[in-house]
C-alpha cells in the first residue's frame, strides 16, 4: 500500500502491545519507513502503475533497512527517550531492541503488502509470493488497518489515563 500511513494501524496495535519489550519508536517507523521505496521509483520511473515495490519489500530489504533504522534511531536515542518519557513510556533503547523491533514491525509491512502487491517478493531474490492473493482484499485491508489503528490508539490513550471509562 504505497504511500499510505495505514500500515501505523497495525504498528500502533503491535507496539502498544508490546510496549514492555519492544521499542514503539521502531516499531511505528519499522511500519511505515520502507515506503520511502515506491515513493522514489514512482518519481524515478514517472509511471505509478510500473511496478514499485524492490528490495526494501523483501526479508533482506527488511534487515537492511532495520539495521539502519536501528542505527538513526540509536544515534538519537537520548532525545526519543525524552519524549517517551512525557508519555510515561519506558523503554528500551538498546541497539538490540530497536532492531528487533523494526524487523518485526518491517515483516509485519510486508506480509501485508505481499497479500495485494504483485510485485512483492518477500522472498527476493526469488520471485515467489505464496501470500499473493488479489486486490478484492485490498481496500478491506484498508479498513482493517484503520480499525487496529483505533484499537491501538485507545489503548494508548487507556495507558496514559486519558480513557478511564474503558
Amino acid at each position: 500500500m504505497p504511500l499510505t500511513p495505514f500500515h501505523l494501524g497495525p504498528g500502533l496495535l503491535f507496539g502498544v502491545l508490546t510496549l514492555k519489550f519492544l521499542n514503539l519508536w521502531a516499531i511505528l517507523l519499522g511500519s511505515v519507513i520502507m515506503d520511502l521505496e515506491p515513493l522514489i521509483l514512482i518519481f524515478i520511473r514517472k509511471c505509478y502503475y510500473c511496478p514499485h515495490h524492490g528490495f526494501f519489500h523483501s526479508i533482506l530489504g527488511a534487515i537492511l533497512g532495520s539495521l539502519i533504522l536501528a542505527f538513526l534511531l540509536f544515534l538519537f536515542k537520548e532525545s526519543l527517550n525524552k519524549i517517551s518519557l512525557k508519555f510515561k513510556i519506558e523503554q528500551s533503547f538498546s541497539f538490540k531492541n530497536l532492531f528487533f523491533s523494526s524487523f518485526l514491525a518491517w515483516l509485519l509491512h510486508i506480509s501485508f503488502d505481499s497479500l495485494t502487491h504483485y510485485d512483492v517478493f518477500p522472498f527476493w531474490p526469488s520471485f515467489w509470493n505464496p501470500l499473493l492473493t488479489n486486490h478484492r482484499i485490498y481496500w478491506p485491508l484498508h479498513f482493517l488497518f484503520l480499525f487496529l489503528g483505533i484499537i491501538g490508539l485507545i489503548l494508548f490513550l487507556k495507558r496514559q489515563k486519558i480513557f478511564k471509562k474503558f
